[in-house]
């Protein structure tokens, strides 16, 4: 199985926005981040977008995506593919869906707790802060 998923980053303020998983998903009530499953032959890129139109109500007008991180379960069952969508600006999702309890716009390194367990491994990797913030200041 794969899947996807994506960091929504605001050039204008270098915040992320992060959805409150809702109890009808696995680990409920966590921060994590917008995406999910893959359907069919989906592209990485293909499932997330979707899933961004599913969750949100719209797909975002964004500046680029960059491909962040892949992770692969030691089974080989399971891949998350972890994207950056640099927008200019922070902006108010359209319509969450029944995933979501809600959203926030957060700092890199000032993050809602508790995070989805996957979300906090990405999230405490310097590496991966690091390219984060190297996308906000170079893009």
């Amino acid at each position: 199985m794969n899947a996807s998923g994506c960091i929504i980053l605001a050039k204008a303020t270098g915040r992320i926005l992060m959805q409150q998983r809702s109890s009808q998903v696995k680990y409920p009530s966590t921060w994590g981040f917008f995406g999910g499953k893959s359907e069919g032959a989906e592209r990485p890129i293909e499932t997330l977008l979707r899933e961004i139109q599913e969750e949100i109500g719209s797909i975002p007008a964004y500046q680029k995506v960059f491909p962040l991180s892949s992770y692969t379960s030691n089974d080989n069952k399971f891949t998350y593919h972890t994207f950056v969508i640099l927008v200019k600006k922070e902006f108010i999702p359209k319509k969450l869906n029944a995933e979501s309890n809600g959203y926030s716009w957060t700092g890199i390194g000032n993050f809602p707790q508790p995070l989805h367990p996957g979300v906090k491994s990405q999230l405490s990797n310097k590496h991966i802060l690091a390219k984060i913030k190297t996308i906000q200041e170079q893009s």
